[in-house]
């Protein structure tokens, strides 16, 4: 059994004021892993999962959010999420950068990713998985192809699909909300911020991001495991924050590391034993 936390309630409740803000794909999956800790620990059945799993990639809002998870007991890796923790969903992320330590720690993973491919960071796939070089090159040049450029404002990359925010363009106050598997595909639009500046995907170092990617794992300090996902996005609490690419690692406690499209990085979680 992992370890959860019982006295959020308390807290959610008093954060009623933010049940109306949108959620992002971040949140969505946050949501979806509390979803996977609660069926292995036996609080959902496998239809409840499935069901509660569906409603939740499709939530709009916190509160769409809190009808699937309200009554479930929190993973600790979880518990200051903002899908759990309503006061934080307007706060900045906190950089917890430990300097050397970091650096060190996503170095070690790093070299491992370089070592662990015959034929660079990581060896191409056929489909192409977008949590690979490959399949990040893949991706990048189809968003191009498709769009005339590389700007974005929130990217979630996963081994087979990704889902794409973006402003419309000639709207920068329209987001487009795509998703993409082999081609893109609109499915909705939403207000924006015009004075919010797009993402340049074009400023991620690939090959070092790849490389990251393939040490994750090792960094994180569960190697057995695989990434699950990337995000490459900001704060939306903190628009003005240069953005950033965190790397998730599969499992209900599982670990993340955060790094700068150049590749430095910023901040590791470790998975919860």
């Amino acid at each position: 059994m992992g370890t959860f936390d019982t006295s959020r309630r308390t807290g959610a409740s008093s954060g009623a004021a933010n049940s109306a803000l949108r959620v992002r794909d971040s949140d969505r999956v946050d949501a979806c892993a509390l979803l996977d800790a609660a069926r292995d620990d036996g609080q959902l059945s496998e239809g409840d999962h499935q069901r509660r799993t569906a409603a939740a990639m499709i939530a709009r809002t916190f509160a769409d959010l809190e009808k699937v998870i309200g009554d479930l007991q929190i993973p600790a890796n979880l518990i200051d999420a903002p899908v759990v923790r309503p006061a934080r969903r307007r706060r900045s992320r906190r950089w917890m950068v430990a300097g050397g330590a970091v650096a060190a720690a996503a170095s070690i993973g790093m070299f491992c990713g370089w070592v662990s491919s015959d034929n660079g960071p990581l060896a191409d796939h056929t489909p192409p998985d977008m949590t690979t070089a490959a399949g990040i090159e893949t991706f990048l040049s189809d968003y191009r192809q498709h769009y005339g450029d590389l700007l974005a404002d929130d990217v979630t990359l996963m081994p087979d699909h990704a889902s794409i925010e973006r402003p419309r363009p000639g709207d920068p106050s329209t987001t487009e909300r795509a998703s993409y598997k082999g081609e893109f595909d609109t499915w909705t639009t939403s207000n924006r911020d015009p004075k919010l500046a797009p993402i340049d995907l074009a400023t991620i170092d690939v090959p070092k991001l790849a490389a990251l990617l393939a040490g994750a794992p090792g960094t994180v300090g569960s190697p057995q495991t695989k990434v699950s996902h990337l995000i490459i996005g900001r704060d939306s609490s903190a628009p003005d924050h240069p953005p950033t690419v965190t790397i998730f690692t599969e499992g209900a406690r599982s670990g993340h590391l955060v790094v700068a499209p150049s590749g430095e990085p910023l901040v590791v979680f470790k998975s919860q034993p």
